[in-house]
């Protein structure tokens, strides 16, 4: 995404997303914290969990990501660090929502 509108809408439609997720998580995580593991797996086997989850987890890293690219933009001068840079945060980013992807689906199969 080349575009700075573009990234500015993206980062601003996720941080709209990620406003009334991360309530619901903070909630969930309060009553998550006296539950067993068998309860906790029960939780993540509901779709709608699952899918608020994922998609808290999805926004939050796309949403880091955009950021960060931001502020590789804006402070680093060196065209070559700024290249290496947004391609770690980029490697980072779609790892971990790789892996995510692939727990998620891992506790809901099993």
């Amino acid at each position: 995404m080349k575009n700075y509108a573009s990234k500015w809408i993206m980062q601003r439609l996720t941080a709209v997303i990620l406003i009334p997720l991360t309530f619901w998580f903070v909630y969930q995580c309060v009553i998550l914290s006296s539950y067993e593991y068998d309860q906790i797996r029960t939780f993540f086997f509901s779709k709608i969990n699952a899918s608020l989850f994922f998609i808290l987890i999805m926004s939050m890293l796309y949403h880091a990501k955009l950021g960060n690219d931001t502020i590789v933009e804006d402070y680093v001068t060196s065209h070559n660090l700024k290249k290496i840079t947004k391609l770690i945060i980029s490697i980072l980013t779609y790892t971990s929502m790789i892996l995510t992807t692939i727990s998620l689906f891992y506790i809901i199969s099993s």
